[in-house]
């Protein structure tokens, strides 16, 4: 066996991943293995996002038989510009089951989407009228995008429903902004990158109550498991990593990053450990 199939990550108990998605077909052949690995580890549960209209039914009957440690999330993303686009009645129909906790991730990406962005933007604060008419908070996905969306946000009032900028990536400008404006900064594993130093300096500077934790996982596994599938038992390095940051102990992190995400998403059944 290889140096490389030794690597772990440490357990973290209480930690909370609040943007997962479980529900992707990467996970198809041992999701229940890897939810038990999620209760093993004493996680205090995640939010599985799902990201167009043929995963909402799977995401809503995946987390109603894991009720207490999972919750949903959904919307249709911005990247798919070729989608049939989706009416603020729509969006209200499937996140008012209550097994939803969030509309999301909504949002602009200017990374993978160039040129006349207007039905991006419109699909965005119908997302946001959605969320308004359901008082549920709203899950931001903005790509190369923070200052646009955050004045979108800031047009809307969207600080009356509550809103994560979810795997954030913009400047510390844009972080102070977000705060400001009564938002949330959601780390994923980048946090542990080598190349991450930007990065680490908005987490130390951003206060901790304003902080959540994610993996996006498959995606953006955190070192030591870089180029791996991402899980989300692997939040635990994210909380780790925030707790070298800001000289804090991990169970401090993990603590308050935990209540943040709970009383974001108004998960109050959801048990701490």
């Amino acid at each position: 066996m290889g140096k490389h199939s030794e690597r772990v990550i440490e357990p973290l108990v209480g930690v909370f991943d609040s943007h997962s998605h479980i529900n992707a077909p990467e996970f198809d052949g041992d999701r229940d293995a890897v939810i038990e690995r999620m209760r093993t580890s004493g996680m205090a549960g995640a939010v599985v996002v799902a990201c167009d209209r043929p995963e909402a039914a799977s995401m809503i009957e995946l987390v109603e038989r894991h009720r207490g440690f999972l919750a949903g999330a959904w919307a249709l993303h911005p990247e798919y510009e070729d989608r049939e686009e989706v009416t603020v009645d729509e969006i209200v129909a499937v996140c008012s089951h209550s097994a939803v906790c969030a509309v999301g991730e909504t949002g602009l990406d200017y990374h993978w989407c160039k040129g006349d962005l207007s039905w991006q933007r419109a699909r965005f604060e119908r997302h946001i009228e959605a969320a308004q008419k359901l008082d549920k908070p709203l899950i931001i996905h903005a790509r190369e995008s923070e200052s646009d969306a955050l004045d979108i946000l800031e047009k809307t009032d969207a600080r009356r429903t509550g809103f994560v900028l979810h795997c954030f990536g913009g400047t510390p400008d844009d972080a102070r902004r977000c705060v400001a404006l009564g938002g949330h900064l959601s780390v994923t594993g980048v946090v542990t990158f080598k190349n991450a130093d930007n990065l680490r300096e908005i987490v130390r500077e951003i206060p901790l109550e304003a902080l959540m934790i994610e993996t996006d996982c498959p995606y953006m596994a955190p070192v030591p498991m870089r180029g791996r599938r991402c899980e989300p038992s692997y939040v635990a390095a994210v909380a780790r990593e925030i707790a070298r940051v800001k000289g804090l102990t991990p169970e401090i992190v993990a603590q308050a990053t935990t209540q943040n995400a709970l009383r974001f998403f108004r998960l109050n059944a959801f048990s701490q450990h």
